[in-house]
C-alpha cells in the first residue's frame, strides 16, 4: 500500500520509504514528522488499522514539502508515473492535469483532497477506485462546470444532508470512481452512484472540531481495502471505526488528532475484527 501526498515543510525534498509510528509523531528516513491533520493523519491512521493485522511494513510513504507553489506536488507526481502496488491514495497534492494523467491507474488508485480534486478536473475521475469527499468536496464533484473547490457554482455551494443524494446524483452524470464515501455529519456510502448504506451515529460535535477526522476515515477505510476487506464493506466499516473511535476517546475540541489514532487498534478490537 502506498500513500503519497506532500507537508507543508518548504524545500523538503522528495522521500519515500517506510514509517515508524510514535506517540504524536512519526518517522521516514530519519526525519521525523508530526502527526496532524492532513497526509500526516491520514498515513498514521492507516499505520495503525495496518498495525493491527500485522501489515504495517507493506505501507510505503511518497512525500515531499510543498507550501502551495507545487515544486513539492510535482516530484510526487513523478514517482507516480509507475506504481508497484495493489493500492495507492494520493492526497494532499496540488491538482495539477498535465501531471494526473500520467499516473499509473493500472492498479486501484484513492483520490482524496487535492488527488481527487485533480482527477475530477482532468475528467479522468472514473480511473480512480474510490473517492472520499467532504459534502463541500462533492459539491465540487457534482458542479459539471467547476475546475476547483473555490469555483463552485452559488446554488450549491451551502448544502445540508438532505440534499446530499441528489448531489451524488449530480456527480455521478460524470466521470466519477465505482466507490465513493462522503464524509460528513452522516456518511453515506455509495456504489456506482447509488448509495448503499449510511452512518449517522455515534455522534459526537466535538469531532467536528478536530482538523484531521476526515483524514483518518480515509486512512482505516483504504488500509481495510488493502487488508482484503471488500471496498463497500470497507467504506461501512471505516465509517463505523471511525465514529467509535470518538465513543472511545470522549474527545473536547482541544483534543489532538493523535490522541484518536493510537485507539485505532481498541476500535478494531471491539469490532471483533
Amino acid at each position: 500500500m502506498i500513500i503519497a501526498g506532500a507537508v507543508p515543510i518548504k524545500g523538503m525534498e522528495l522521500i519515500k520509504g517506510h514509517v515508524k509510528l510514535n506517540k504524536d509523531t512519526f518517522e521516514i528516513k530519519n526525519k521525523k514528522l508530526p502527526i496532524s491533520m492532513g497526509t500526516c493523519a491520514l498515513l498514521s491512521a492507516a499505520f495503525k488499522t495496518l498495525e493491527y493485522f500485522g501489515k504495517e511494513n507493506e505501507l510505503t510513504f511518497i512525500t515531499a514539502g510543498d507550501v502551495g507553489e507545487g515544486d513539492g506536488s510535482l516530484k510526487i507526481y513523478e514517482e507516480l508515473h509507475e506504481i508497484n502496488d495493489d493500492l495507492t491514495i494520493i492526497h494532499y497534492i496540488k491538482p495539477k492535469i498535465s501531471e494526473i494523467i500520467k499516473v499509473d491507474f493500472s492498479k486501484n488508485v484513492i483520490g482524496d483532497a487535492g488527488g481527487m480534486y485533480a482527477g475530477k478536473a482532468a475528467g479522468i475521475g472514473n480511473k480512480f477506485h474510490m473517492f472520499f469527499p467532504d459534502v463541500g468536496e462533492l459539491a465540487f464533484l457534482a458542479d459539471e462546470k467547476s475546475s476547483h473547490p473555490a469555483y463552485v457554482r452559488g446554488f450549491i455551494s451551502e448544502i445540508d444532508d438532505q440534499e446530499i443524494p441528489k448531489l451524488i446524483k449530480m456527480a455521478y452524470t460524470q466521470k466519477m470512481p465505482k466507490n465513493m464515501v462522503v464524509k460528513g455529519s452522516k456518511d453515506h456510502i455509495v456504489t456506482e452512484g447509488n448509495i448503499i448504506d449510511t452512518v449517522e451515529y455515534p455522534k459526537f460535535e466535538a469531532m467536528e472540531c478536530i482538523g484531521g477526522t476526515g483524514d483518518t476515515l480515509t486512512g482505516i477505510a483504504s488500509s481495510l481495502i488493502a487488508c482484503g476487506f471488500k471496498t463497500e464493506k470497507a467504506g461501512i466499516l471505516g465509517c463505523k471505526l471511525n465514529r467509535k473511535l470518538g465513543e472511545l476517546v470522549k474527545p473536547r475540541p482541544d483534543t489532538q488528532i493523535y490522541e484518536i489514532i493510537q485507539k485505532i487498534p481498541e476500535a478494531l478490537k471491539e469490532f471483533d475484527i
